[in-house]
């Protein structure tokens, strides 16, 4: 594909070792304990994402009732802005034969970690996935945040002089908060390469979806509750939200794959912040200090 979206990052990931391979025993001992390099980039999204887009989407959009799919294919057909997270390098890389063989739906899904994108809640407000997009995160809003924060989510949407962006950060767990660093500054330029253009990414607010657990222990004869943020940075953009609102999203079936999200001890949620889109630039600077 041309042109890499943005420099290279590199995480290091825990090799795997079967535990019940006797053979080259001694080799799999020497493994255990070590780390190996697995290279990321950003490329932009193209219809061979698809399943992979859709599959982070499902964990984003739980408890919302949207067309997941038409989602998944907006953000495709806006690929100028944002980005899919794929490994790079290895044994996929090493031989050229395969770049044209066909992958399975599940192969494609594997083949994205993350994704990283605006969408305009505003001008895309006619299209049918963004129209019930917007419905579903209102109809939350009003059955489970304040008087206050539901009349705003209300007004933003529906002044239509000041777009609203719907800010998707999404990426496999077990990666690490400084996953996000480079894809939010790749965004960010990206945004206003667009704006230069004229294109309809001026926001004045942007709304994040976030995945907080909840649970309750009693200490000293009290109750005290203990949040656990799926990405540790949107704890640290939470900070500066102008408002927000959540929902407990447990034993909701709209969710594909194993997410660990219905853990005994754990509640799943869903907090939407909002955030003023002019303060941007802050937030990631925020995060970066951060972590």
């Amino acid at each position: 594909m041309s042109g890499l979206k943005k420099a290279r990052a590199v995480f290091p990931e825990e090799e795997y070792v079967p535990e019940d391979d006797s053979d080259g025993e001694d080799e799999h001992d020497d493994m255990i304990g070590q780390n190996v390099n697995v290279d990321f980039e950003g490329f932009q999204a193209n219809d061979g994402d698809f399943h992979g887009i859709k599959r982070l989407l499902q964990q984003n959009f739980r408890g919302l009732n949207v067309d997941i799919s038409g989602i998944a294919d907006t953000i495709i057909s806006q690929n100028y802005v944002g980005s899919v997270i794929k490994q790079v390098g290895g044994d996929d890389d090493e031989d050229d034969d395969d770049e044209d063989m066909p992958t399975t739906s599940e192969e494609d899904a594997e083949q994205v970690f993350g994704v990283t994108t605006i969408i305009n809640l505003t001008s895309r407000k006619d299209e049918k996935c963004i129209a019930e997009l917007r419905t579903a995160l209102v109809e939350k809003c009003s059955s489970h945040g304040s008087d206050s924060t539901s009349r705003l989510l209300r007004d933003i949407l529906g002044n239509e002089s000041k777009h609203v962006g719907l800010l998707i950060s999404e990426r496999l767990v077990n990666l690490p908060p400084q996953f996000s660093l480079p894809v939010f500054e790749s965004l960010r330029k990206e945004v206003n390469e667009a704006k230069a253009k004229n294109m309809p990414y001026d926001f004045a607010y942007l709304l994040l979806i976030c995945k907080v657990f909840k649970m309750e222990k009693k200490k000293k004869k009290k109750m005290v509750e203990t949040e656990l943020w799926s990405n540790p940075e949107e704890e640290v953009i939470a900070e500066e939200s102008v408002a927000n609102f959540e929902y407990c999203v447990k034993g909701d079936t709209g969710m594909s794959g194993d997410w660990d999200d219905d853990d005994d001890q754990y509640t799943p949620y869903r907090r939407v912040l909002l955030l003023n889109a002019s303060q941007l630039a802050e937030i990631i600077a925020k995060v970066k200090q951060a972590i």
